[in-house]
């Protein structure tokens, strides 16, 4: 295989990419010059050294600015403690913290769980996320769970599954459990709101 071929097959395995748009990026790194595809490639070389989870929430952080095993959101003592609010992806919460009227903690679950999905706690971090609550808990006043999940059917299967894993650690517990609110239209996807939706949709959670 080529280097175009080979390159496009790359890009279509991003999300929400197919082979059209993969071979217009090719075709576009075709035209830059050799400093700017050097300064690409040692970028993506860095990417993962440059880069760690956070050991509480599970995003992906930049880890050149200091060295913390938590991310910056998790560090800050103005967060809410009181609430925790469980979404699928890094894309998810970036977008929702970018809207800026949730000022609570966060867990990024790493994905869906698909209706026929027979392992889904190969899916999601469902084992962390248990022990995340449960030391929460113990150390602070949790009050609220928020799962915050898109509005597809793998969204609605993960949100279903992950309810039934919370019941009995929340039971007794006074905490509840929340979803957004079902303005959101079906299919939407938490990356793509608009700062409105989401803000209804927050505002009328239940």
């Amino acid at each position: 295989m080529n280097s175009i071929d080979k390159l496009t097959e790359y890009f279509i395995k991003f999300p929400g990419i197919g082979p059209r748009q993969a071979k217009r990026f090719v075709y576009f790194l075709l035209t830059r010059d050799s400093a700017f595809l050097n300064e690409l490639a040692n970028t993506l070389k860095s990417l993962k050294s440059d880069s760690k989870m956070c050991q509480s929430c599970s995003r992906f952080y930049s880890s050149s600015n200091y060295n913390s095993a938590l991310c910056d959101i998790c560090l800050n003592k103005n967060r809410d403690t009181d609430t925790l609010m469980i979404v699928a992806k890094d894309a998810d919460l970036t977008n929702i913290e970018r809207i800026g009227n949730y000022n609570g903690s966060y867990f990024v679950l790493g994905g869906f769980i698909s209706i026929l999905e027979k392992n889904p706690e190969q899916k999601v971090r469902i084992t962390k996320l248990l022990s995340l609550i449960q030391t929460k808990i113990k150390n602070s006043n949790l009050k609220e769970v928020i799962l915050a999940l898109s509005l597809n059917p793998d969204g609605e299967n993960t949100l279903n599954y992950i309810s039934e894993k919370l019941k009995p650690i929340l039971e007794n517990q006074n905490i509840k459990i929340t979803t957004l609110g079902r303005g959101l239209s079906t299919g939407t996807e938490l990356e793509y709101l608009d700062d409105n939706t989401f803000q209804n949709a927050f505002k009328n959670r239940g």
